[in-house]
């Protein structure tokens, strides 16, 4: 994969985020100095009213104009004066005094100068519409490049941790940026106060959305977990699912207001911030999740082409006899119908290297058990390379191109496939590139019961492995956020 295209595509997209913020920001202090009060006063002309503002300093905001807009309403115009505070008694004079409508509110000044209004906790300030499409503006821009990218990792072959967190970055956008259209075009931001609420409710909004999906992820997992313990005994790896379905629904409950849990997390104001932050973090992860699953189930798909140099086989756990068990045996014939349609094909043969140490209860390696099957279905020994140390997937992929390399030094330049489990084909792909070369997968089928269980183990290796990339995007959606507020 040419990374440094992806490396250029996002520092260009860094760079241009940040000159929107930058821009606003010098934006809205830029007319910040001033205020444009809507009283939600009709129907009046400027001869029949006369307008005073008295303000607990006279030093912080005042009162230069006022207008009737298009519409008929009553515009006050205020200017800043000094940073601040202050608690502002508006009257308006009508009919040369013989009636009054008083009217009570709060201003800041922030020391940039910007006026915010706070009347009966309905905030307000002048820019918030621009805030709004700025805000939409760097969520479209970060959607089109991680869609760009996905589709590029999607039409080459190109799987791996980036590519779940390309499609689950754009998933996670897309569905803030459709609910947040959505409410902004049935005129649900009409103040700074309703621009913040929506960013708080959108995750909320976004969680809802995902629930069918989700509820069938957590039902799945847990159901793969009772078979896997029916049929291979109780191991922690085996209860991994049900542990983090509860952990999912109890986190569900807390940021969506169901029961004790969801109640006490809006009891004070900074237990609400904590559940908006929890909410946008279980958006990402959800869409992350979802993002593996389509990842996953397409490297599962993909068919290698016809041309490979050698098929590396992944081994897995052996019978007390030595036998291959019916997961094994699937992995070699896969490689087998493989090598054998690529002959039929266009008359090249690939080497073999069944890759699998010993285990603490088997009788001999895996990969020599492998090797024995081979040599049952005809395939000569001189294209059998066997790997008999290793005892993981990394170990698989690391010990096989050593081995390989004893008597073909230029492997990683060789054409190379490895034939594992459904499940277990985009685990490979990784792992192949984490050793140096470039290997494309042969899938062999499966009981369901493994899919969900599988998808969740890689799904906790995407976190830790790109464990920086979620933070660097987190930290940097927050910070927008930040900067909005400080703006403002």
């Amino acid at each position: 994969m040419k990374k440094h295209k992806f490396k250029k595509r996002f520092i260009i997209l860094g760079i241009v985020i940040f000159l929107i913020v930058f821009f606003m920001g010098y934006y809205i202090n830029y007319i910040g100095d001033t205020y444009d009060m809507h009283t939600g006063i009709f129907g009046l002309s400027y001869d029949d009213i006369e307008v005073q503002m008295k303000t607990s300093r006279d030093d912080v905001v005042v009162l230069s104009d006022y207008e009737i807009d298009e519409n008929g309403e009553l515009v006050l115009e205020l200017r800043s004066d000094d940073d601040g505070e202050v608690d502002a008694d508006i009257t308006v004079s009508i009919e040369k005094g013989e009636r009054y409508i008083p009217m009570k509110t709060h201003f800041s000044v922030n020391d940039m100068g910007t006026i915010v209004e706070n009347r009966y906790g309905n905030l307000n300030c002048n820019g918030y519409m621009e805030i709004t499409i700025a805000f939409l503006v760097m969520m479209l821009l970060i959607l089109i490049v991680m869609v760009a990218s996905f589709i590029e990792c999607l039409n080459k072959n190109w799987f791996s941790y980036s590519m779940i967190v390309y499609g689950g970055v754009a998933l996670y956008i897309f569905g803030l940026l459709v609910l947040m259209g959505y409410k902004i075009l049935n005129s649900a931001v009409t103040s700074l106060s309703a621009l913040l609420v929506l960013i708080g409710d959108v995750g909320s909004y976004f969680l809802v959305m995902m629930l069918p999906v989700m509820v069938l992820m957590a039902v799945s997992v847990s159901v793969s977990n009772i078979w896997l313990m029916r049929h291979e005994g109780y191991r922690p790896v085996n209860a991994l699912g049900i542990v983090i379905s509860v952990v999912w629904l109890v986190g569900l409950c807390a940021v969506l207001n169901i029961g004790y849990l969801g109640s006490f997390m809006y009891s004070t104001p900074v237990l609400s911030r904590i559940r908006v932050i929890a909410t946008y973090v279980i958006c990402y992860f959800e869409s992350m999740l979802v993002s593996l699953i389509v990842c996953a189930f397409t490297a599962s798909r993909h068919e290698p082409p016809l041309d490979r140099d050698y098929i590396i086989i992944l081994g897995c756990a052996i019978r007390s006899d030595g036998s291959l068990t019916p997961l094994l045996k699937g992995r070699v014939d896969s490689a087998l119908n493989f090598e054998k349609r690529q002959y039929d094909a266009n008359g090249k043969h690939a080497c073999f290297v069944p890759s699998g140490g010993q285990g603490a209860d088997e009788v001999i390696s895996e990969g020599e058990a492998m090797e024995r099957y081979l040599l049952e279905q005809g395939v000569p020994a001189e294209r059998i390379i066997r790997e008999d140390k290793s005892t993981s997937t990394f170990e698989n992929m690391k010990l096989s191109r050593e081995v390989v390399e004893k008597t073909d030094p230029d492997f990683v330049n060789k054409k190379t496939a490895f034939a594992t489990t459904n499940y277990h084909v985009f685990r490979g792909y990784i792992l192949s590139k984490k050793n140096g070369f470039e290997a494309q997968g042969i899938s062999a089928k499966t009981k369901w019961y493994f899919f969900p269980n599988a998808f969740l183990r890689e799904f906790i290796g995407l976190t830790v492995d790109k464990i920086s990339a979620h933070i660097i995007f987190l930290v940097a959606l927050a910070a927008i956020v930040a900067a909005i507020e400080y703006f403002i």
